[in-house]
């Protein structure tokens, strides 16, 4: 196996090779060139290449952006696995994140890519992995690296190849959640018929503003500035909307009843899976008023329709995922960090105020 580390790359061909080496993966819509291609298209990021080649074939491929990290402490040169260490273009949440490994890579591959790029570039002092499953620590850990966690997510979804239909999910719903499904579907019809639209291309740009204007004005309601604050985060989801690389599907659905517009879910499908990523609605002051439920239970019905076996809530503990579905996993936000002696100063630093604080708690 052949592992390099490039700081040069000629962006067509990375294109060629990771839309490749996708169709030989278990990559999801995240790891797709059409999320990563936007990506770097409007970072603007310069990625070191990490690539792994068994024979005349791809086996592996990484993008690493160098950031740097400052603490009270420490200043700590990082490596971002499929990020940029600044803060406004990483709140766009590259979640289900990794490495794009091919099926038949080599048990142990993660961990002997990441021992290379220790002798590669001695420079870097730790490497930030947002969005990654727990298991990934296991494989830093093999390449001696210490790792720092600094959140941890449940992840819900509903696993519609388990129930057949939409009655057999709906019936494994609670009855408090069953009853307000029915009276929420009882109130929008008063209005006229409930439908949830796809985008076509023409409108799929459309759609995005609406949803944006609505979701705004729920969270600036609440004094946060919401998912789409920033022009670098519009930019960027226009981008990928627009984008038509790669297998990665955007789902843009407007909930209607009659004429009347109650919201949008922006949605991402890939293989058999469909990720709810974002949503705008028109909340009432009247409690029977649900659009977000209303919505959630029509795509669900829409993913299971088009053969998806997974309805991905993303990472998050919102209550409305964890009532819909159930937990199919962690996400983990940490840091593998090398043998510094700064970074063991920080480390045991941290562990001791989270000792006194746990000695403190009630």
């Amino acid at each position: 196996m052949k592992i390099t580390v490039s700081a040069v790359f000629d962006l067509p061909d990375l294109a060629a090779s990771w839309m490749e080496l996708e169709k030989r993966a278990d990559a999801g819509f995240f790891l797709s060139w059409r999320w990563i291609g936007s990506w770097l298209r409007a970072t603007g990021a310069n990625p070191l290449l990490v690539k792994a080649v068994e024979g005349d074939q791809i086996a592996a491929l990484a993008l690493l952006v160098p950031s740097r990290r400052r603490s009270l402490f420490s200043s700590a040169r990082q490596l971002c696995l499929h990020e940029t260490g600044r803060p406004e273009c990483d709140a766009v949440m590259i979640e289900h994140n990794h490495l794009l490994l091919a099926r038949q890579a080599p048990q142990g591959l993660v961990a002997d890519i990441l021992r290379q790029l220790q002798g590669a570039d001695p420079g870097w002092d730790e490497l930030v992995l947002g969005g990654v499953s727990p298991q990934l620590m296991t494989e830093v850990r093999a390449a001696g690296l210490a790792v720092v966690v600094d959140r941890l997510s449940p992840v819900f979804g509903v696993e519609l190849h388990q129930a057949q239909t939409q009655e057999q999910w709906e019936s494994a719903l609670s009855s408090n959640q069953r009853a307000q499904l029915r009276q929420s579907r009882n109130f929008a019809e008063r209005i006229g018929p409930l439908s949830l639209r796809a985008a076509g291309d023409a409108q799929a740009l459309e759609f995005f503003e609406k949803l944006t204007a609505l979701h705004s004005a729920y969270w600036q309601s609440r004094g946060r500035p919401g998912a789409f604050a920033t022009p670098f985060a519009r930019a960027f989801h226009r981008e990928i909307i627009t984008s038509q690389t790669g297998p990665g599907r955007v789902e843009l659905l407007e909930l209607s009843a009659g004429e009347q517009v109650l919201g949008y879910l922006y949605n991402f499908e890939y293989g058999d899976r469909t990720y709810s990523y974002q949503s705008g609605f028109a909340y009432g002051d009247d409690n029977r008023h649900r659009p977000g439920l209303l919505a959630h239970a029509l795509a669900i019905e829409r993913a299971r329709s088009r053969g998806m076996r997974v309805y991905d809530f993303l990472a998050g503990d919102a209550p409305y995922k964890a009532r819909l579905g159930r937990e199919l996993g962690q996400m983990v936000w940490c840091r593998g960090q090398r043998n510094r002696t700064l970074l063991r100063f920080e480390r045991a630093a941290h562990a001791l105020y989270d000792r006194f604080r746990s000695a403190r708690s009630p």
